[in-house]
Formats: structure tokens, sequence, C-alpha cells
């Protein structure tokens, strides 16, 4: 479903057709719950980022949900372990504060903290749920829209029923989407426990092939 197509169905269901002008709000604010209750393999992204010597903070990309894992872009690729802010704090003060190769990091607002600040210039990979990329006039599919186009419709529909003060339609929408993304979480359970044999292998993010992005270049 396009997002053309996702205004038009959304006033079909409505019976509305004097909405439009609200129409990207309601796109906007689902989006927002899709993105604060939704953990789809396709949200999961890659990005290298630089962490230098001048400081232990980086800053987070800006479609940054939750983290998955973050490693040195090494021979090794040493995994960093992440802690509260308390904890990192206390493992920063039981080494003086000196500087050496990060071992430990945590998420401080819109900032990954390092520790032991770092002694030399390090790439990290960082793999993370992503926001899902928004809809627009320029950007008319995503993976939902594409795929569970029943996520988008139920969520406008219910902001468009508490735009209009419609009690009983919000509870039904509100009911309708929340067992949509249910579905959705449970088709990625199945994905993810399918039958036959385990088999030991390295640990992966996302789907082979994917882009890795890179920032604070």
């Amino acid at each position: 479903m396009t997002y053309d197509e996702l205004k038009t169905q959304v006033a079909n269901y409505l019976n509305r057709g004097d909405l439009t002008s609200q129409m990207d709000i309601f796109i906007h604010l689902t989006e927002s719950d899709i993105n604060k209750k939704l953990k789809h393999q396709d949200m999961m992204k890659r990005a290298v980022a630089k962490a230098d010597s001048t400081s232990q903070y980086m800053q987070l990309p800006a479609d940054w949900i939750n983290c998955i894992n973050i490693e040195l872009n090494t021979a090794d690729h040493k995994v960093l372990m992440q802690q509260s802010i308390e904890s990192l704090d206390l493992k920063r003060m039981s080494i003086n504060n000196a500087k050496g190769t990060p071992q430990y990091f945590a998420i401080s607002d819109d900032a990954i903290e390092l520790c032991p600040t770092p002694d030399k210039d390090y790439e990290l990979q960082l793999t993370y749920y992503a926001d899902v990329p928004a809809l627009s006039s320029t950007n008319t599919t995503n993976f939902v829209s594409k795929n569970y186009p029943d996520i988008y419709i139920y969520g406008c529909c219910k902001h468009a029923s508490i735009f209009l003060m419609e009690d009983e339609r919000i509870r039904l929408f509100e009911n309708l989407f929340d067992k949509a993304l249910e579905e959705v979480r449970l088709q990625q359970e199945r994905a993810s426990f399918g039958k036959g044999s385990l088999l030991n292998r390295r640990r992966t993010y996302g789907k082979a092939g994917k882009k890795t992005y890179y920032f604070n270049n």
C-alpha cells in the first residue's frame, strides 16, 4: 500500500472526506506507535561510527530505537558490554579514568558513552533497531505499508477517532491495531524457531546484504 492509497483507505474506513489536512498527522502518530511497539527484522540496521580519543561520547544515529550489538571493527570483532550509566561510572572510577581500548558502553540521552575513554581512534559497528522510514509524498512505501498495511490503516483510524472524539471507535481501532502488531510478532517468533536441526553458526544480525551506514565521519 502506498502513501496515497493509505490516505484513501483511511478516509473510506472512517467514511469521512474532510480529514485530508490531518492525514499526515495521523500517519506520523501511527509511525510513532509502531516504533515503540514493533521489533521486526526489517528494522534492524548496521552503522559504522568513529570513536576518537577526544571524548568518551559518540552521537547516536538519528533513527536509533534500541541497541542490539556494538563491536569494535577489529580483527577479533570484540563485542562491547552494555552497562547502566551508574555501573559505567563505577568502572571508570576503578581505572582512575584511564584511557584504553573501549570495553563497555552505556546509552545516555542521545549519545553512546564508552569506557575506557578511547586511547586512539577506533571504528565501531553498531547494530540496532531503527525507526520505520516515514511515509511521505517522496517516500511512498516502507516494509510495513507493503507487508502489513492493516497496521497503518488501524493505527491511523485510531488517531483519527481520537481527533474526532469518537470513544467507541477509539477502542475498536486500538484493539485491531494491537492485534495486527501481535500477529506480526508471532510470525517473527515462528520464523525464528522453525522446524529443523539446530546448527552452530556465527551470530549475525539482520538480513544478508543489508547496507552498512557511516556517520560521525
